[in-house]
Parts: C-alpha cells; structure tokens; sequence
C-alpha cells in the first residue's frame, strides 16, 4: 500500500474521484481490524453495514463482478442480504467474507 499520502489526495482530485478515502500508511488499523492486504480491497456491505463481500486486487473484469455482486445484494430480500458469497480473488490466508 501506498504511504505517499499527498500524492494520493492529488490523484483523487487530479481525477476528479468524490468518494472518501481513508489513509492508514502504518496499517495500524487497515491490516488488523479490517483485513486490508492489498490494494485495491473492496468491500460490499448489506443494509446493516456487514460485509457481505470483500476482494482483493484487480483484474481487467472486476467491475463486473463487482457489478453481479451488488444486483445480486440488492435482489435479496429473502436472507437480509447475507446470501452473497466472497470473492475468488480473496489470497490464501486472508479474511474471508461470510460464506453463503
């Protein structure tokens, strides 16, 4: 991950990106409580703020995925939203996310 936390803030704002970013170059919180061990990790939440989905890296396609996991989150309503399983893109020893 990336301690250059200026030259992150000017990428965000040289491209225009709105959406929050959180900086933790010395991991004190990123890798222990949430897992964070490559860049990008995405998280998917549900309505209660669990995570439901979490990937790790990118490939050229994510977005796809990305894309399937969120319809599919947002399609349902019969299990509160807990039905979307994790990632393939998740390395071995890792965090899983909760499993279908």
């Amino acid at each position: 991950m990336s301690n250059d936390v200026e030259r992150s803030r000017r990428f965000y704002q040289d491209n225009g990106f709105t959406i929050p970013a959180a900086f933790d170059p010395d991991q004190e919180v990123s890798a222990s409580k949430y897992g964070v061990i490559a860049t990008p990790t995405n998280y998917l939440l549900d309505g209660e703020g669990r995570i439901v989905w979490r990937h790790y890296g990118y490939r050229p396609g994510d977005e796809e995925v990305l894309r399937s996991r969120i319809e599919r989150l947002l399609g349902d309503t019969s299990s509160g939203g807990r039905s979307v399983s994790p990632s393939a893109g998740t390395p071995e020893g890792a965090p899983a996310a909760p499993e279908q």
